[in-house]
């Protein structure tokens, strides 16, 4: 272990490795975070899906992988007292709050002597989730996949948050898709590197392996930041592919919901039976049938330079050396 890797990030949560798994619904489960945990980088577990009896039960399935600590990610604007609860209750260490400011979740927190981080994308949210009470920061750049609050460019904000949170570490989160571009994020400054594509992309992921080859298969500027697939979330900015889906929709000058090409068409079959129409916000997860790269697949604007499918181990450990 080199001492670059000795941030106060790794030091304050008890890692080894200044890294951390997204919170990506429906593709980071129990395998993916126990293995990025057992590694030394923080993996997080995405409940806010979940009713309390869910949110058991996947904890503790992760906890039967790993002995290290993890955290869990729920959504600020929804203020979701009862899943904290329940996750703290469980023994969870870390509360990452996203989407909205994590004020009026924090009280729960720190009653617990639990940490929370917040994921940031300008001014305001940096203040805001500094003045709750939070122990590290993610600073979302535009360039992230998935739903993306803000618009600031990773190299704008990073600094941007750097001058505000006095010490605080703060994580960069976006576009980075490969080791040179978390060595980039930390000469930058910060504490700690956040990946979420590159994580889609591991063994232990639970994205369908048609979302996996339509990664490894893509090429620059195929992403992008839209409003496409919005059912179930709407008013919420996202970057995914841009897919056959996003293209219609684009070609028909992005109208609202009511207007959209082949909208009701279900192009995904879950276990179950449950079907999942086109412009659904889920993206495809193994044990889908149907157009799985007709959906929703998040990514950021590194997807280009991924052309493999790794264990999650060796992407955490690829990333401590480069240290």
């Amino acid at each position: 272990m080199t001492k670059s890797t000795q941030t106060k990030f790794v030091t304050d949560f008890g890692l080894k490795v200044p890294m951390i798994q997204g919170p990506m619904g429906n593709v980071s489960g129990p395998e993916l975070v126990a293995a990025v945990a057992n590694a030394g980088a923080l993996g997080i577990l995405p409940i806010w899906l979940n009713t309390v009896e869910q949110t058991i039960a996947t904890i503790q399935a992760t906890k039967t992988l790993t002995d290290r600590p993890f955290g869990v990610n729920v959504r600020a604007d929804l203020v979701q007292l009862d899943l904290i609860q329940a996750a703290l209750d469980t023994g969870v260490p870390i509360i990452h709050l996203f989407w909205g400011d994590p004020a009026a979740s924090m009280p729960i927190i720190e009653r617990a002597g639990a940490r929370m981080i917040a994921t940031v994308w300008n001014r305001d949210s940096a203040k805001a989730a500094l003045d709750a009470g939070a122990s590290a920061l993610i600073a979302q750049g535009v360039e992230a996949g998935g739903h993306v609050y803000g618009d600031v460019p990773i190299l704008d904000l990073v600094p941007m948050v750097l001058q505000l949170a006095n010490g605080i570490p703060v994580i960069a989160a976006g576009g980075s898709a490969n080791t040179a571009d978390g060595v980039q994020m930390m000469e930058l400054g910060a504490a700690g590197v956040l990946f979420g594509t590159r994580f889609v992309l591991s063994d232990e992921s639970g994205a369908h392996e048609d979302y996996k080859r339509a990664l490894i298969e893509s090429g620059e500027n195929e992403t992008a930041r839209s409003m496409c697939f919005d059912d179930f979330w709407p008013n919420a900015p996202h970057r995914t592919l841009a897919n056959t889906t996003f293209k219609a929709w684009d070609a028909a000058g992005q109208p609202a919901a009511g207007k959209r090409p082949n909208e009701g068409d279900i192009i995904l079959r879950a276990p179950g039976g449950i079907e999942i129409p086109r412009y659904h916000a889920m993206p495809p997860a193994t044990g889908m049938s149907g157009d799985i790269r007709a959906a929703a697949m998040y990514a950021g604007t590194g997807a280009s330079k991924l052309s493999d499918c790794l264990p999650a181990a060796e992407i955490v450990n690829r990333f401590a050396a480069a240290l």
